[in-house]
């Protein structure tokens, strides 16, 4: 399998369970960045997917594309942009009902392996919306923002 397979059947199949697979999809000195924060490293990007599925009831990617970005020839990595959308339920949020956030991936792959991983979602979609006091204030903004 190739690095971004691994990555799609890695993600589509999340659970605490599979978290010892990241190092035959990540390198050693992986950057991963979210809306959360930036986390550097294969121990940290471990002990982050811990921390985030040791709460989670469901955990589902659907992956819907995968695009790959064209480099000039010298450069020896390959960039991809993936889009997805993730549904996972914790009791902490919405009830324990499940949660849909579409996102964005991007991803540098170098010796078959991702080094970089970028990922744009909204976090009003994943966390503030679902949170009564921050869905009141979160919704009383984007009404005043409509035209």
């Amino acid at each position: 399998m190739t690095a971004i397979e691994r990555f799609t059947t890695f993600y589509q199949e999340l659970s605490p369970d599979n978290i010892s697979q990241l190092p035959d999809i990540y390198s050693e000195d992986i950057t991963l960045i979210d809306p959360v924060g930036t986390h550097h490293g294969l121990n940290t990007l471990h002990n982050y997917f811990d921390n985030l599925l040791t709460g989670a009831t469901s955990s589902h990617f659907v992956i819907h594309q995968i695009l790959p970005h064209k480099t000039p020839e010298p450069l020896q990595d390959t960039s991809f942009t993936v889009t997805w959308t993730m549904s996972f339920a914790t009791p902490k949020l919405n009830s324990g009902n499940l949660i849909h956030v579409d996102g964005i991936t991007l991803l540098k792959i170098r010796d078959d392996k991702i080094y970089f991983h970028q990922d744009y979602y909204d976090m009003g979609q994943m966390v503030y919306e679902h949170v009564p006091l921050l869905k009141w204030v979160v919704n009383k903004i984007k009404s005043g923002m409509r035209a």
